[in-house]
């Protein structure tokens, strides 16, 4: 059933093309992103720290949900955690912790975003089209 479509391709006006002389074959570029170790470490560090920090008030409303819900009496709801904090606390309730959470993030996420990028290169082979580079 399959045909040969070649020759409906093929235009015989078109001029082949050679490689201009200074092509050279053997020279071949090693792809690299621009970051190094250091660079990726400090980008995983302000990453983490920038994503904990500006949802450190949602976890803080959803921590107070869980131990205010904990009595089987009754339902808890985002206002009513929310008021609880603000009620007992003020604004600042709900940022309470916030610089313990940043310091912590911030070696975790360094690490993290290193080793990825050092095991995504090591499993793909250099090759940014290998799927294990994804």
């Amino acid at each position: 059933m399959a045909t040969d479509a070649s020759s409906k391709f093929q235009k015989p006006d078109l001029i082949q093309m050679t490689q201009p002389q200074e092509y050279r074959s053997e020279i071949v570029a090693e792809a690299h992103d621009g970051l190094h170790f250091s660079q990726l470490m400090i980008a995983g560090s302000v990453a983490g720290m920038v994503e904990h920090m500006a949802m450190f008030p949602v976890d803080t409303v959803k921590t107070q949900m869980q131990a205010l819900g904990s009595c089987p009496i009754r339902s808890v709801s985002v206002k009513l955690a929310l008021k609880s904090i603000l009620r007992s606390d003020g604004l600042k309730g709900l940022y309470r912790g916030i610089g313990a959470m940043g310091l912590g993030a911030g070696p975790a996420h360094a690490v993290y975003f290193s080793v990825y990028e050092l095991c995504k290169n090591n499993f793909s082979g250099g090759n940014p089209n290998n799927s294990a580079s994804s």
